[in-house]
């Protein structure tokens, strides 16, 4: 609401200069990218229109050029989608309140169809709807009948009556254009039309020309879509697998939260919004109203796009139970192996229950017979220790025995108790 009371005050203000009304077609193209935002703008600007003075009307009408041109050369369509309903209605009024500006408002229709803005066709229409305030009427007729004497004294030989038509109508088109002012300032008060020969032969053959190519493109777009539509029809399904199926119950199931959000939304809308028959849209004038009408309009906008989103949900939801169909026989034969496993688990629970009936038995004799093995073999190894020291003895007494023993010429000291050699005094001592 903030942007709307904005742009109604920057459109109300618009200066005829070239920076007043770039300044205002800005203000309007930031509504570009908000939901609704070109159909917002343009009705502001209509209503400015409407209540402004006759003075602003050729201001307001150049700002609504510059945003088509400049959305038609760098953003998109939706500012031309959003005045095409009432750009007719709209240079009516303006024309129909000051006379004197109908041929820049002709001027300006004209641009957009030199600059490819609107077809020709609309243009023509918007063009023919400004006729009747022209000075004398409409002036095509008239001009056409000047101007047919002049072309039939000009032409070198007879021609066709359809060529002579087309002849017609292209002298008054340019007729019209040159009518509006002077652009050479009115040097000469002859014929200001440039001489200018037209093949109507030729220009129906580029015409049929250009309509075969059209058919071309158009029968190669077919054959692109035909071949698009048999690429995707012929798409490699996917694996059935568990990871597959788990992803497939996650995509629904979020579809169903998408769902729901959605329905949340429309069942946040207030009732008296639904409700034809409230007492309190009688009582509303001025901005209530407009803020009232403001608030259903965005409410419809929000319906909409949450329908839209719904059926996006039920269309993807039927693509999804379409494939899930897929996993119905892999999930009974999967059903069917664990029916198979849950068998063989069940006779093998029967053979342990048969097999525990003398287990603890036979666990006793295998702890007892491990107890006796452990004894056998703590016994063995005490014999083996024992063994070993009774031989370690033995071999200690053997050395002792052997060094006891008197060696030749070695006696026994009593006082030492052991064996001595004898001195033998005829070896000299060191002495000596």
């Amino acid at each position: 609401m903030g942007d709307a009371a904005a742009l109604r005050n920057t459109l109300s203000q618009t200066e005829n200069t070239m920076p007043g009304i770039q300044s205002s077609s800005r203000e309007m193209m930031r509504f570009y990218d908000k939901p609704g935002g070109p159909e917002l703008a343009v009705s502001e600007w209509r209503s400015v229109l409407q209540t402004s003075p006759p003075s602003l009307s050729l201001p307001l009408l150049y700002v609504a050029n510059e945003v088509l041109q400049t959305s038609k050369r760098n953003r998109g369509n939706k500012f031309l989608e959003a005045f095409s309903p009432v750009l007719g209605s709209s240079l009516t009024f303006i024309v129909g309140r000051d006379r004197s500006v109908v041929e820049k408002v002709r001027r300006t229709v004209k641009v957009w169809g030199d600059r490819r803005v609107f077809s020709m066709r609309f243009v023509m229409d918007l063009l023919a709807g400004l006729d009747q305030y022209r000075e004398g009427g409409s002036g095509v007729a008239n001009v056409t009948r000047q101007q047919a004497p002049a072309a039939a004294a000009a032409s070198p030989k007879p021609s066709s009556p359809a060529v002579s038509d087309k002849r017609s109508s292209v002298t008054t088109s340019d007729t019209d254009d040159d009518d509006e002012e002077d652009m050479f300032g009115g040097a000469t008060d002859g014929q200001k039309l440039l001489d200018i020969s037209i093949d109507v032969s030729a220009l129906s053959e580029t015409k049929s020309g250009y309509g075969s190519g059209a058919a071309k493109r158009r029968r190669t777009s077919k054959t692109n879509n035909t071949s698009t539509t048999q690429t995707s029809a012929t798409k490699k399904p996917k694996v059935l697998s568990g990871q597959n199926f788990l992803e497939l119950f996650q995509s629904i199931a979020n579809l169903d939260e998408k769902y729901k959000s959605s329905m949340g939304i429309v069942e946040a809308i207030p009732p008296s919004y639904l409700d034809d028959n409230s007492a309190d849209i009688d009582d509303l004038v001025g901005d209530e109203l407009t803020s009232m009408y403001k608030k259903v309009c965005d409410t419809e906008r929000k319906i909409l796009r949450e329908r839209r989103s719904m059926y996006s949900v039920a269309v993807q939801r039927r693509e999804l139970e379409k494939e899930a169909k897929r996993y119905v026989p892999w999930l009974k034969n999967l059903a069917k192996v664990d029916d198979d496993d849950i068998s063989f688990v069940d006779k093998l629970e029967k053979k342990l229950e048969v097999i525990s009936v003398c287990h603890e038995e036979a666990k006793q004799l295998r702890d007892l017979r491990r107890s006796e093995e452990a004894q056998q073999r703590a016994e063995a190894e005490a014999i083996a220790k024992q063994e070993a020291d009774e031989k370690e003895r033995k071999r200690l007494l053997e050395d002792v025995t052997k060094e006891a023993e008197a060696k030749p010429g070695m006696i026994w000291n009593p006082n030492l108790r052991e064996y001595q050699y004898l001195h033998d005094h005829t070896e000299e001592s060191w002495r000596d």
